[in-house]
């Protein structure tokens, strides 16, 4: 147990995470995740979208809801939605002949990217409902990981510029586990935390 002047030193849980922060350490951790919390949310909640896209294939009926067109020209039958993004939905659609599935992102209306490249746009392709919900899901995850080590390395600069003397590396295990549970599954979250030693040292190193 730490001691200070011979009394222990308190330490708090901190959510998402297995680290245990002093009062100081905590400051800093709290300070540093406000600045990314919106985006945290946000790559909790597409992560919550993406545990439950592997049902889908496996709940379709034969029918479409509507048909949408492509930036290409190109008719698809919209059979389900699979993800809601901040700026765009993202569907699961079959050609009207034929048996080619694909994934479809319909982005919002009145962006600007939108305004450029067409309402919606083709992902992926494949022969079954079953393997492009796969195929995206396993895209999907992996940008959602990068997603995660950004906001790393972003809380990362925060703790070692403004709080140097609360024990940053302790700081941003923390927060680096909490970011990496919020995008990966436990397998992937041990082998990270192997790699969090890189972290410690350099204060404009990014992950």
């Amino acid at each position: 147990m730490l001691k200070r002047d011979g009394k222990p030193i308190d330490r708090h849980a901190v959510p998402g995470t297995s680290e245990r922060l002093t009062g100081t350490e905590l400051a800093a951790y709290n300070a540093a995740f406000a600045t990314i919390e919106r985006d945290f949310r946000q790559v909790e909640n597409i992560k919550g979208q993406l545990e439950k896209i592997g049902r889908i294939p496996d709940q379709l009926n034969s029918k479409a809801s509507e048909t949408v067109t492509t930036a290409d020209g190109k008719n698809w039958n919209k059979h389900a939605v699979l993800m809601n993004l901040p700026k765009s939905d993202i569907l699961l659609c079959r050609k009207p002949e034929g048996n080619q599935w694909a994934i479809v992102q319909r982005h919002n209306t009145a962006g600007r990217y939108a305004q450029t490249h067409g309402e919606a746009s083709v992902l992926l392709t494949g022969n079954s409902a079953r393997e492009v919900v796969d195929d995206y899901s396993n895209q999907a995850n992996h940008t959602l990981r990068f997603m995660a080590r950004n906001l790393t390395a972003k809380a990362q600069e925060v703790v070692w510029e403004k709080y140097p003397d609360n024990n940053p590396s302790q700081v941003m295990r923390a927060i680096s586990q909490r970011c990496a549970l919020a995008a990966d599954n436990s397998q992937t979250l041990e082998q990270r935390q192997g790699m969090e030693h890189n972290i410690k040292q350099s204060r404009g190193m990014s992950i």
